[in-house]
């Protein structure tokens, strides 16, 4: 287990892994529920157990064989991204237990973002709408642009993957679950580019076949948005 300074006493390696009674359910999906710990400053951490997704989920569950541990590249990988100034979530901790053999299982610890939603979730509760299209869309399209900006080929882009919240300024847009990210040095190629917002395309398309609530039209603006950003 790997702990950020400060945060000993308050993240142990039975609370990642809902030993000890002192974790709850948080209102935030991901391929599990995420539960939520209370700490003595007055923030939140969120606690997620890493989950296969796909048809591997029902194979393997939460049991993973990958060396390093993936919660521990995922905290490497984040921890550069936040130098680079790459929108995205404090990690807090990472842990890894082995069940068997080779065979572990593994959680990520992050500060929760109060009042953020991921993307998918903004679109259905009214959220973006109650912020404003333009301004999420921009602010989402800021984001992802500073990310191929520093160079960062985000590996599983979708609208799960994009938090959103009100801020002093405005509109902020994070991202996260960085475990399939690959980094290159400068920008990066377009080639790539391309490859992550296909991505991010066909996972609005998967969620929202209809375009109830993130339509074409939708899509293209976020696009222009994004480009804009590019030659701004």
């Amino acid at each position: 287990m790997i702990v950020r300074r400060g945060r000993e006493r308050e993240i142990k390696i039975a609370i990642c892994f809902a030993e000890d009674g002192q974790s709850e359910v948080s209102g935030y999906q991901g391929r599990a529920a995420l539960r939520r710990i209370h700490m003595s400053d007055g923030a939140n951490a969120l606690v997620r157990q890493c989950c296969h997704g796909g048809t591997l989920r029902a194979l393997t569950q939460l049991r993973f064989f990958t060396w390093p541990p993936r919660p521990f590249r995922e905290l490497v990988v984040t921890e550069e991204l936040r130098r680079r100034g790459v929108p995205t979530v404090e990690v807090l901790a990472a842990c890894a237990i082995r069940t068997l053999g080779p065979i572990y299982r593994g959680c990520l610890v992050t500060r929760e973002l109060s009042d953020s939603e991921d993307l998918w979730s903004a679109l259905q509760s009214g959220l973006v709408g109650r912020l404003g299209w333009e301004t999420t869309l921009r602010a989402v399209a800021g984001s992802v642009r500073a990310m191929h900006r520093e160079g960062v080929f985000h590996g599983d882009l979708n609208l799960k993957n994009i938090l959103v919240r009100p801020e002093e300024k405005g509109v902020a847009s994070y991202l996260i679950d960085f475990d399939k990210a690959k980094l290159f040095v400068g920008e990066l190629p377009a080639e790539l580019v391309k490859r992550n917002l296909d991505r991010l395309l066909r996972s609005a398309r998967k969620l929202d076949p209809h375009g109830n609530f993130f339509s074409a039209a939708a899509w293209e603006e976020f696009v222009n948005f994004y480009h804009d950003g590019a030659t701004g």
